[in-house]
């Protein structure tokens, strides 16, 4: 959307800029949020590993999944060392970092036996849902080429910079995600301090299975190449989303668990 911007004579990337910004004003909320809103009984270091862990898993699913969109989108046969590139430095996809985390929330409640996995779940996706909020800008500012299709709507936007620069007007859809996931993420917090959940799991099950039908939708006037079934990569990943949510939710909820927040 804008230029590269300068400073003492050196550019800097919108895309990197955004996702340092996104992550130091996420981990700021989370300390906050740790220390005086006390979400969950556990101590400020326990507390912090869990999010590490989560991080960690997000983080691998991201590069992962760009590596597999690089190529879905191109078809291109790819060696070792350019796969390894691409992993270390590419793009990241958030559907991959969402997927490792359901994946991850699995793992902590059938091998480690966490018995309150659920309930720090429900304080994580909050932290989570920030993030994801603010770190779409860095689509938005460096246009990368995840902005949606033509519109003739009085806010769509124009990409003239950037990897992918376009010369219409265009649903500016990073900012779609930005302002859904703010609004998500005030109702989550909301939520989560009043108390008034109906089981532990209930905040995390609605993000998982709110971002995942927001993003779904949204995908129809994106631009990425449809796969599957007229499918792109992010949707057909949604739904696997979505579908292990509520694995999720049969796996961690019991008939004491309705009835009260444990």
């Amino acid at each position: 959307m804008l230029p590269s911007p300068e400073l003492f004579g050196v550019t800097y990337d919108w895309y990197t800029l955004w996702h340092k910004t996104a992550l130091v004003i996420t981990i700021l909320f989370m300390l906050f949020y740790i220390k005086y809103k006390k979400p969950i009984q556990l101590s400020i270091s326990s507390l912090l590993c869990y999010a590490v862990f989560y991080a960690f898993l997000g983080y691998i699913g991201a590069r992962l999944f760009s590596v597999i969109d690089l190529f879905t989108d191109t078809g291109v046969l790819m060696d070792k060392a350019f796969i390894f590139n691409k992993f270390t430095s590419g793009r990241l996809r958030w559907y991959g970092a969402l997927l490792f985390i359901i994946l991850g929330s699995f793992l902590l409640h059938l091998v480690f036996k966490i018995s309150k996995s659920a309930k720090l779940l429900d304080a994580l996706v909050v932290i989570i849902c920030l993030f994801s909020a603010l770190v779409k800008q860095a689509c938005l500012f460096s246009g990368d080429g995840c902005y949606g299709t033509y519109t003739n709507l009085p806010w769509g936007m124009y990409f003239p910079y950037g990897n992918a620069p376009n010369i219409l007007p265009v649903h500016p859809t990073p900012l779609y995600d930005t302002l859904f996931h703010l609004g998500l993420f005030g109702f989550l917090y909301y939520w989560n301090q009043t108390g008034r959940k109906a089981y532990s799991g209930q905040v995390a099950l609605f993000f998982f299975l709110g971002t995942s039908v927001f993003n779904f939708g949204l995908e129809f006037i994106r631009i990425n190449p449809q796969i599957l079934v007229g499918l792109t990569l992010a949707q057909l990943s949604y739904l696997l989303i979505f579908g292990l949510s509520y694995c999720y939710y049969f796996s961690i909820i019991n008939k004491a668990q309705i009835s009260h927040v444990t």
